[in-house]
């Protein structure tokens, strides 16, 4: 379309402006620079220091056990504030870490939810300031904004407003506004700098140097510094736009090119409620809350298998929910890290998959360690059989109906044998665990594995890759599935 089109191109142009930044500094990490050092070490002082009351708090509420619940509540409350004013990557590490109360205790993750709704918004005066750099001086004759902030994240806030559709009829729209927080690439550059060199060191750990944590990162800042220019974002909507055209469970917000530049990003306003409604309150229809799980699994199987464009930022903070119990749509905001794999490493993904389904443990390992960025595997055998084992194990045990589950063995697996998986792997693994984080909490009883199979399928048709009748048979899939296979 028109719109996809228009913001390929600007998000082209922000890619070239991207490329020319990373060479010059910004994701070089090899390059040294006494002066970024020096940045380094006086984020480094400020962090310690901001840190430095749960570093003596927290060990003296260990020691009294409990007795002191006060005590305890005071920390938690000055952990969510430190964590605000750590900066947009320390916060985005932390949003991920809360939506995953598998793997951290149930206070953690209620405390830190809120990351998600209530980032300190910047004043008034900084976004009108942004609004006349980015459409001059007579703003108002295009954009008409509310100046209550109606949602602040790390990167950005949002504002309500109205836009001009159409330049000749002069129709107006109801839109969302985003505008960057200003000074928060300075903050981004730095704390990427202090991930990269803690990734750096503990890598050197032979035991975690498998786990390609440099790559990860790297992959990390890649995607915040694209963030940081809104060009980036209105081109992602407008392909997850494209691609959920005919799902009418899933709504995307359609960005405004013409409007958006790489401060500014204007999309269609999309109502609902947050996610975390229907997550944190018991009285909360059973039936909503599982055809919101069954949802958000559809669409994150969709996007990995199907699309090979993954939404990568799915935690609650960015998932409207509309309409009603029955016909529940899911609005997906806040696309700025989106993954999308090379065709020849996706194809690989599906491969690995296709033998996991087969519970062929030994196909499944060799095209890991063959396909491997860097191994030294002594023992092919030894890794293919742990991989079996973790099929095995799952036909029986439950703990490993979730996708999750799957990742964290094989990360074990790798690390043990010294085989460094595919980054790209991690990435999407990382995201999928975030999305089951989701489902869970929606619907404790929700079966991972069983669920994304058709999606599988229906990819790997599509890809040219043959499925014996038996798998189709073993999984109970049908073809006439597959041709109607939608995300409700």
């Amino acid at each position: 379309s028109a719109v996809i089109a228009e913001c390929e191109l600007r998000a082209e142009e922000a890619a070239l402006v991207s490329e020319v930044t990373s060479t010059q500094g910004f994701a070089r990490y090899e390059r040294v620079d006494l002066r970024r050092a020096v940045r380094m070490l006086l984020r480094l002082v400020s962090l310690a220091l901001l840190y430095s009351p749960l570093a003596l708090g927290v060990p003296l509420a260990l020691a009294l056990g409990g007795l002191v619940p006060a005590l305890e509540d005071a920390l938690w409350a000055y952990a969510l504030r430190a964590v605000h004013m750590s900066g947009p990557a320390f916060i985005k590490l932390t949003q991920w870490a809360s939506s995953r109360n598998d793997l951290f205790p149930v206070k953690f993750c209620q405390t830190f939810q809120q990351l998600h709704d209530h980032v300190p918004p910047h004043p008034w005066r900084l976004t009108e300031r942004v609004l006349r750099a980015e459409l001059g001086e007579d703003w108002g004759a295009q954009l008409q904004l509310q100046p209550d902030v109606i949602g602040s994240g790390c990167i950005a806030q949002v504002y309500r407003g109205r836009a001009v559709a159409d330049a000749k009829s002069g129709r107006r729209v109801d839109v969302a506004v985003k505008v960057i927080h200003p000074g928060v690439e300075a903050i981004v550059e730095v704390d990427i700098d202090i991930i990269r060199t803690v990734a750096q060191v503990l890598s050197r750990i032979p035991a975690l140097k498998w786990l390609s944590l440099p790559d990860v990162v790297e992959d990390f800042a890649l995607q915040m510094f694209w963030q940081l220019d809104l060009r980036q974002e209105a081109r992602n909507l407008a392909r997850l736009h494209a691609n959920f055209a005919k799902d009418d469970a899933i709504v995307i917000p359609e960005p405004f090119p013409r409007l958006s530049s790489r401060d500014l990003l204007v999309e269609s306003f999309q109502p609902g409620v947050p996610i975390s409604t229907f997550i944190d309150s018991s009285a909360c229809d059973a039936r909503a809350r599982k055809e919101l799980s069954r949802l958000g699994m559809n669409s994150m199987a969709k996007m990995i298998f199907m699309d090979n464009f993954v939404h990568c930022d799915l935690h609650p903070g960015n998932i409207l929910v509309a309409g009603r119990s029955g016909s529940l749509r899911m609005v997906f905001l806040d696309a700025g890290i989106v993954k999308e794999l090379r065709p020849d490493t996706h194809k690989l993904m599906l491969n690995i998959m296709q033998a996991f389904l087969q519970w062929d443990g030994t196909q499944a390992g060799r095209l890991m360690v063959e396909n491997a960025q860097e191994q030294h595997c002594a023992d092919m055998d030894g890794f293919c059989g742990g991989i079996q084992k973790i099929i095995d194990d799952s036909k029986h045990m439950p703990f490993f109906q979730h996708f999750g589950e799957y990742t964290v063995s094989i990360f074990n697996l790798a690390c043990t044998h010294q085989v460094k998986l595919e980054g790209n792997f991690i990435t999407i693994a990382l995201a999928m665990k975030i999305c089951e984080g989701l489902s869970i909490r929606l619907d404790p009883q929700i079966q991972m594995v069983q669920g994304c199979i058709p999606w599988l399928f229906k990819a790997q048709l599509s890809h040219g890759i043959t499925i014996s009748d038996v798998l189709f048979d073993t999984h109970g899939v049908t073809m006439a599935a597959l041709k109607n296979l939608t995300i409700s």
